[in-house]
């Protein structure tokens, strides 16, 4: 364990570097956006297969994983929805397994302030369940989300062009906002076409443009950067506190009423990271006799144009009433190198424990993929 926190410690010091070299108007997080929707998805999978010259296939490999995970918020002055999934298939010689848990909540603001109103289902499964746990609930909380994507994207606009020398200075904070507006009513434009058309305007407005217009190059970087989906920001906190009923159990045990809190907490430090956390309770109303705890943390960035990094932590508790509890967590780090533009080299380490093992499965895995055409 000991080898392990040093990797993430180093991965996470070299990561901030690289975060505190870029440009920065500000902190991310204390942008409101016109309109706050935040999407994200992230999908890997391997697969090994080796069949040995011995009869008796004492050196056989089948394994292979698949990871998923999807998160959506959707923040208006009186209404809110988040949903969060996540998924992990394991197969190892003939023997599969799986965990997954997802979560959706809608929210009524009361008076568009940061009180509101929610209801909600959570549901949890797990090899080791007899069968799927599904919660419905509802009660009160406090907080917001936005979607600071937008600001994200015009400070690596203004980055991608000073780099082209496009531009021959730094672009002030009011015309950074403006693109930030613009990106974040992209549902307004027609097209992307237009979008570009309209941030090419503004930026040449500032007469920070050498030549008076932006050339063909600049425009398709700010094309390309328009268009990433894999590096949304999300910045804001939320608590709720709520009862649920149990409408199916995972261990076959009898469906109760339960006591409900949850904590999530999402900050983007720079426009090159991310960090995202999230805390969930469900008890009996016993409380600590019977429930599931779960805890999830990830935090990806940018280190160079060329190097992206991602470090993720799950940990699931079930107490079940007059038994051990089961624990399983997993950490999974990840370094994406882009060799060159059609070659790309990942490096990633996968950790797992759970009650029943006697020591933490470790797994290293290194792909190389290459675009002939």
């Amino acid at each position: 364990m000991k080898k392990l926190f040093a990797i993430l410690i180093a991965l996470i010091v070299c990561g901030t570097e690289g975060v505190f070299a870029q440009p920065r108007l500000g902190p991310l997080c204390g942008y409101t956006p016109p309109r706050s929707e935040f999407r994200d998805l992230k999908l890997s999978a391997n697969y090994r297969y080796y069949n040995d010259q011995f009869a008796d296939n004492r050196d056989n490999v089948n394994s292979g994983s698949v990871r998923a995970s999807f998160s959506r918020v959707l923040d208006a002055p009186t209404f809110g929805l988040s949903q969060q999934a996540t998924l992990k298939l394991d197969l190892t010689k003939d023997a599969f397994t799986y965990q997954a848990d997802g979560t959706l909540n809608l929210r009524a603001y009361i008076a568009q302030t940061n009180f509101f109103g929610f209801i909600g289902a959570e549901t949890q499964g797990a090899t080791t369940f007899v069968s799927p746990g599904l919660r419905v609930s509802a009660g009160l909380g406090y907080g917001r989300f936005k979607d600071v994507t937008a600001l994200s994207k015009a400070l690596k606009i203004q980055e991608r062009l000073l780099g082209l020398k496009a531009i021959s200075a730094p672009l002030p904070a009011t015309v950074i906002f403006e693109l930030a507006d613009t990106i974040g009513r992209r549902a307004e434009f027609p097209d992307l076409a237009s979008l570009v058309q309209r941030l090419e305007e503004i930026i040449e407005a500032t007469g920070f443009v050498p030549h008076g217009q932006l050339g063909a190059v600049a425009l398709l970087r700010i094309e390309e950067i328009i268009n990433e989906t894999a590096d949304e920001k999300l910045c804001g906190w939320e608590l709720r506190l709520g009862l649920g009923y149990e409408l199916l159990a995972p261990q076959g045990e009898t469906r109760d009423w339960l006591t409900l809190a949850s904590f999530e907490y999402a900050l983007a430090p720079a426009p090159r990271s991310q960090f995202k956390s999230s805390l969930r309770f469900g008890s009996s109303l016993g409380l600590l006799e019977d429930y599931v705890l779960i805890a999830q943390a990830h935090y990806s960035f940018r280190i160079t144009e060329t190097i992206d990094a991602q470090a993720t932590y799950n940990f699931v508790r079930t107490q079940f009433k007059a038994r051990s509890p089961l624990d399983i967590q997993s950490i999974d780090l990840r370094l994406t190198f882009q060799v060159q533009a059609n070659l790309n080299l990942a490096v990633q380490l996968e950790f797992t424990l759970a009650s029943d093992f006697e020591e933490w499965t470790q797994g290293l895995t290194i792909t190389a993929n290459y675009d002939l055409f």
